[in-house]
């Protein structure tokens, strides 16, 4: 019996849901970066910054592949800690963002970069990746908004995240933890890929811009990472926050590889 190829088998997936056609001549395209970020405040200009940075990474049919966290550390003091606790003690020994900023590079390479609320993320995130020595010309479009999309697949909700999850049934355990509310927004994105055969074709023009971003080639893959792990208090659903911060610990070698508690999690969307 002849032996299957992964690559025939996905570029099956992809003619059977119609995303090959969809995305073109976009060959190296990966999945979906999703991500999301705790910063100082609101504005880059009065000199907010980045403090915390969450990503989970999904195949091209919302599968989960890999993810990281870290604090990080803004070079200020830090406003707003009754919404994020993050206070200037958590952040004292944390990487500043040109330190993780080459992993940041090599998760987003050849994906679709996904957040909730695309343009405030996308404004941070191009502004530390250039401050960085990264000017990747990263648009406030480039990608898919799970704000916006909510707004086609579930209209009569509010596009808040909070009330979104609770209507699509999504516990959020940490709110405004990074990698939870990244979870939160895959979560909601593997729900909208599934209701719709067609949602590569339908936002195509997101997807394209986000995949001609120009992210830089080289990988970076030891960068020293400092992830917070909110208080467990028994509940299962926290079992996979405690694995991925000892597995980061260790090193983020295991960005491709996805806890597996995470896993089941996100399969269960």
């Amino acid at each position: 019996m002849r032996r299957v190829r992964y690559e025939e088998v996905t570029l099956r997936l992809f003619r059977r849901y119609g995303i090959h056609r969809a995305l073109g001549a976009a060959q190296g395209f990966r999945g979906f970066a999703v991500i999301d970020l705790e910063t100082t405040g609101f504005s880059w200009v009065d000199g907010d910054r980045v403090i915390e940075v969450g990503v989970i990474l999904l195949d091209p049919l919302g599968a989960p592949t890999g993810g990281w966290t870290t604090l990080v550390d803004p070079c200020r003091s830090i406003a707003g800690t009754q919404i994020h606790r993050i206070s200037d003690r958590d952040v004292a020994h944390a990487p500043r963002f040109a330190e993780i900023a080459g992993l940041l590079a090599a998760s987003c390479a050849d994906c679709v970069l996904v957040a909730h609320n695309l343009a405030f993320d996308s404004y941070f995130l191009h502004r530390e990746l250039r401050t960085a020595g990264f000017d990747v010309g990263l648009g406030p479009r480039a990608g898919v908004c799970t704000m916006e999309l909510a707004g086609h697949y579930m209209p009569a909700v509010s596009r808040a995240l909070d009330p979104l999850c609770k209507a699509a049934g999504i516990d959020i355990r940490h709110r405004h933890w990074a990698l939870w509310d990244a979870e939160a927004t895959a979560r909601l994105l593997q729900r909208f890929i599934g209701v719709d055969p067609a949602f590569h074709r339908h936002w195509r023009e997101g997807i394209d811009r986000s995949l001609a971003v120009q992210w830089p080639a080289h990988v970076m893959d030891d960068a020293r990472l400092l992830p917070r792990c909110p208080p467990t208090n028994g509940h299962p659903d926290d079992d996979w926050c405690a694995t991925c911060v000892q597995s980061q610990q260790r090193r983020p070698k295991w960005l491709g590889g996805w806890p597996r508690v995470l896993a089941a999690r996100l399969r269960r969307a």
